[in-house]
């Protein structure tokens, strides 16, 4: 058993949603050196292309179109051949024509037609080369780690390179005509900070400038496939993971949920929003976040909190929030003859911890946990250790190879068990940070939120 990370919670997943019509739009390729081969236009759908046009070239290499109006407005691709592709964008020009050669069909694609894919397109083309450059000095920087006055400069020009794109590239968002085409360019920006910062600072600052400049309020935007993706780094950006205790976080992401849906926003565009925030974190342990989902869930947007199953978790999980009382339990530690009482515990902070052998998630934070216990041990830090298992060999083996001096016990997973019972062992690892009198404090999901609320409270 495993939790997923935040960043494996997004889902791409398009509702299903009205089309705004457009009129028909014929798109014409020329194509210098032409093959003769198949060529396909097909629009994005989340992470999807879905075909919608394909022909042959005339014998001076020019390919012709159509992209019916009962097609949605949004970013398209024409597809040459293997590997010879290029975006543009459908809006509210109804004739579209470029040129290009064979051999680069990128590289050398020119707009011979249409206002809104000269920007598009010089765009496409800044970001490529902005992105080649940050690249090649990625590629040194991975050379050069020590401090020194070369690494500096190569921070720098990285720092350089990304925020001219940044700026450039508003510019050109600024020369359209068209907000869906200003919207699809900045959902390909990155913000910048300009203003100095730790790094929690910082990632906020950007977060609320995350949205500027995008038409939330155009429901053609649901078709650019930067959308979705932009939300989810959204959230992603707000973890600061290594400063915040798993209940800050949750508090975080909650706050900025609600910002970003207090903006003004089509209706279409928050059902499309909503569905992938409740699909993504309906199975996460990130309870506050689910509360605020549910608090905007209007109308049922979201069909996944009808599920019963996931009722009946929420409310046995509402009883193991920060603020209650764990369980009381007696445990006899691996190697120990007598039996211990979680309430007896003279540890100002006990995590209690389930895992499993069979967990990769597991395998991964426990030592990483052992660590951060061996640190704070002294200083009113204890851990009791609870391995699910059936196979005691397994268990021993692993406490042994990683000298798990800890409080170690093995229960074997029974759905009747009232330890796996009171505390809802349904996934591994499961955390909980109590005090002397068993208040729980915190819902540690990762080893990082472990060792920051010891950092912050011992």
């Amino acid at each position: 058993m495993g939790k997923n990370h935040l960043s494996v919670l997004a889902s791409t997943v398009i509702a299903a949603i009205s089309i705004t019509c457009h009129a028909q739009v014929r798109v014409e390729l020329k194509v210098h050196q032409s093959i003769g081969s198949t060529a396909i236009v097909s629009r994005y759908e989340g992470k999807n292309l879905i075909e919608v046009d394909s022909c042959k070239p005339t014998p001076d290499g020019v390919y012709t179109f159509s992209v019916p109006a009962d097609t949605p407005k949004g970013i398209y691709k024409v597809s040459v051949g293997k590997g010879a592709s290029f975006d543009f964008i459908v809006s509210t020009d109804t004739i579209v024509r470029f040129e290009t050669y064979s051999f680069a069909v990128e590289d050398s694609l020119k707009v011979k037609q249409s206002a809104e894919n000269e920007v598009f397109i010089n765009f496409r083309k800044l970001r490529q080369k902005a992105e080649q450059k940050m690249w090649l000095i990625e590629s040194l920087r991975k050379y050069y780690t020590e401090p020194t006055m070369f690494s500096q400069m190569l921070e720098n020009e990285h720092q350089r390179t990304a925020f001219d794109l940044y700026m450039q590239g508003n510019a050109l968002a600024s020369k359209a005509n068209s907000s869906l085409v200003s919207s699809a360019i900045r959902l390909e920006l990155t913000p910048q900070p300009i203003t100095q910062g730790d790094e929690c600072s910082v990632k906020k600052e950007l977060s609320e400038i995350w949205w500027q400049g995008i038409d939330l309020t155009n429901p053609d935007i649901r078709f650019l496939p930067r959308l979705i993706p932009r939300l989810w780094d959204y959230l992603e950006n707000l973890l600061c993971e290594g400063s915040y205790t798993k209940e800050e976080q949750d508090s975080v992401l909650s706050e900025y949920i609600q910002k970003l849906f207090n903006l003004p926003m089509h209706s279409e565009i928050k059902s499309l929003l909503l569905n992938s925030l409740c699909n993504g974190f309906a199975e996460s342990d990130y309870y506050g976040v689910i509360s605020t989902l549910q608090q905007l869930n209007e109308n049922t947007i979201c069909p996944i909190f009808n599920d019963p199953e996931l009722k009946a978790k929420l409310v046995l999980e509402a009883g193991l929030m920060p603020g209650k009382k764990a369980f009381d339990f007696s445990f006899k530690p691996a190697g120990q003859k007598k039996s211990i009482k979680l309430s007896n515990s003279t540890s100002k902070y006990t995590l209690v911890l389930f895992w499993s052998v069979w967990c990769p998630h597991c395998i991964e934070s426990v030592p990483q946990i052992y660590k951060t216990y061996k640190q704070y041990q002294g200083k009113g830090f204890d851990v009791i250790a609870i391995c699910i298992d059936d196979e005691d060999d397994a268990f021993q083996n692993f406490i042994k190879q990683n000298e798990l001096h800890w409080k170690n016990i093995r229960i074997s997973y029974d759905s009747n068990s009232k330890v796996i019972l009171k505390y809802n062992v349904d996934e591994t690892p499961k955390m909980f940070i109590v005090d002397k009198k068993l208040n729980i404090l915190s819902r540690p999901s990762t080893p990082e939120h472990v060792k920051v609320f010891l950092e912050k409270n011992l």
